[in-house]
């Protein structure tokens, strides 16, 4: 009887432990528990703003470039601030250094342009409209050479 009453106690205090996280104020997030607050807590806006490097084929077709183009990594966030940096510093040496790779790389023959721009998506709405973004803003356009 007395096993049976500590194991009871011991399953209601855990149950209570693990629904508690959701009721603290402010909230904490905390192991092991916690109220998971990147799904609990809306995002402020649906908009993501991010500066890319396009490939530009001769239909008009704009597609982003991997990283291992246009920062010579496998590492996408690393590509990301390259990108950030580089645009902001130099441009158009950044793009003809990214021209120069894509010239040397078969995968991209047709590609005929380089844009380095800031496009701007609704994270919502691109799910049911399409890949395109709202906005975009080209910083600079530079041609492939072969």
């Amino acid at each position: 009887m007395l096993r049976a009453l500590y194991a009871y106690g011991l399953s209601l205090a855990l149950m209570v432990a693990v629904l508690t996280p959701p009721f603290r104020d402010p909230p904490e997030d905390s192991f092991p528990f916690s109220d998971y607050p990147m799904f609990s807590h809306g995002r402020p806006t649906p908009m993501l703003t991010i500066t890319q490097v396009l490939g530009v084929w001769p239909e008009g077709v704009r597609e982003p470039l991997p990283p291992t183009i246009t920062s010579g990594s496998y590492e996408v966030m690393q590509a990301m601030m390259t990108i950030a940096i580089a645009h902001r510093a130099d441009a158009a040496g950044y793009c003809q250094e990214i021209a120069e790779r894509v010239a040397a790389d078969e995968d991209y023959a047709e590609v005929g342009f380089i844009e380095i721009a800031t496009s701007t998506w609704d994270t919502v709405a691109y799910f049911e409209d399409g890949p395109e973004p709202i906005e975009r803003t080209v910083h600079h356009r530079c041609p492939v050479r072969r």
